[in-house]
């Protein structure tokens, strides 16, 4: 992929190349990147946290047991041996 960025752009990225000690512009690209997708991920974690807190303030609470667990690790391996996919919040 080829992308052309702005002259101010470029220049920021060789500032922080040179101040920050990157190996070279792509590094700072890639680490841009990685940055992004974190913020990505934070602001849909806020997103489910706040829907927790909504049902948690409507009453719509699960006793965390240790049968609660069981039972959940194993819809977990039955979704997993029916190659269904997991979703993104409940991945490590």
């Amino acid at each position: 992929m080829v992308i052309q960025i702005s002259p101010e752009s470029e220049a920021t990225i060789r500032e922080l190349v040179s101040r920050w000690g990157y190996d070279d512009e792509e590094a700072v690209v890639a680490e841009a990147l990685r940055v992004l997708v974190e913020r990505d991920t934070l602001e849909r974690l806020r997103a489910l946290i706040a829907v927790g807190d909504e049902q948690a303030a409507r009453g719509e609470l699960v006793p965390w047991t240790p049968d609660f667990m069981d039972r959940l690790m194993r819809e977990a391996d039955e979704d997993e041996r029916l190659g269904r996919p997991l979703r993104d919040e409940v991945l490590p």
